[in-house]
């Protein structure tokens, strides 16, 4: 994901996201978040969902571990989650395979051959 994009993620939730700091030892976030920028939206609605959850049930604030790609689809990893939580991850990682992981495209989706991907036309033909 571009710097720009994952700033504002970062900005947005400070507290989701706090493991951004930390090192290697510690955390995978350190890394950043390893996916396309097409995916922006189901990342900023997801922490939305989630953070709006948390602070309404007043329960123990979740923290990103890890989010990336892996086999085409949106992958998002916490500290703790109950059944609430995981369902909207569940969710979020759905809707990825009708949007182009790079470009944010939803027409002609298909996964790629190789590392599978989730990419419009335009996008499987630059990439190949």
């Amino acid at each position: 994901m571009k710097e720009e994009l994952e700033k504002q993620l970062f900005d947005k939730y400070p507290k989701i996201f706090r493991q951004k700091d930390l090192g290697m030892h510690e955390t995978c976030m350190c890394w950043g978040i390893a996916c396309g920028d097409g995916w922006y939206p189901f990342i900023d609605e997801l922490c939305s969902i989630i953070q709006k959850y948390i602070d309404e049930q007043k329960i123990e604030q979740i923290e990103a571990v890890q989010v990336k790609e892996k086999f085409g689809r949106l992958r998002f990893y916490t500290n703790y989650y109950d059944e609430q939580i995981e369902k909207f991850i569940a969710e979020a990682e759905k809707k990825c395979y009708t949007v182009c992981e790079i470009c944010g495209s939803t027409e002609d989706i298909r996964p790629t051959k190789g590392w599978i991907s989730y990419l419009c036309k335009t996008c499987r033909v630059e990439r190949s």
